[in-house]
């Protein structure tokens, strides 16, 4: 069992429907204490370079968890970790970055630090990747 591989235009319908399925899912726990499963999603960019992006998805499908889905774009992967925090976050980056060779940069913003709504976690990425990265995604 391996990640999901989704085109890029249904990332923003997918994330709506994380978030909603995390708040759902609080509160039918009733959890008023911070639970990074169910409270955060991460969405990162990692430009691929010197590559194929189709050549580095299936190799990188493998190293995540089946719960993790993969939008391939033109020249960089879009990653959505669901219930990851910044540090799980960066810890699945870090091992993709290695698997690929080694000094890989990568954006990332979490929910709902850094956005509410899939709509404001996408705008900030496309300005995070564009800022840090040089990336402009689609």
């Amino acid at each position: 069992i391996m990640a999901q591989i989704v085109k890029e235009e249904f990332l923003e319908s997918l994330l709506t429907h994380e978030i909603k399925e995390l708040s759902r899912i609080k509160a039918q726990l009733n959890l008023a204490e911070h639970v990074p499963a169910i409270d955060n999603v991460t969405v990162a960019v990692v430009p691929v370079r010197g590559k194929a992006v189709e050549e580095v998805t299936e190799p990188i499908k493998s190293v995540l968890r089946d719960s993790d889905v993969m939008f391939p774009g033109e020249g960089y992967l879009i990653l959505l970790l669901p219930g990851t925090d910044e540090m799980g976050a960066i810890h699945i980056l870090e091992g993709v970055s290695e698997f690929l060779g080694g000094e890989m940069k990568f954006s990332y913003v979490v929910y709902p630090q850094e956005g509410e709504s899939a709509k404001e976690l996408v705008d900030r990425l496309k300005e995070k990747a564009k800022a840090e990265l040089g990336v402009t995604l689609s």
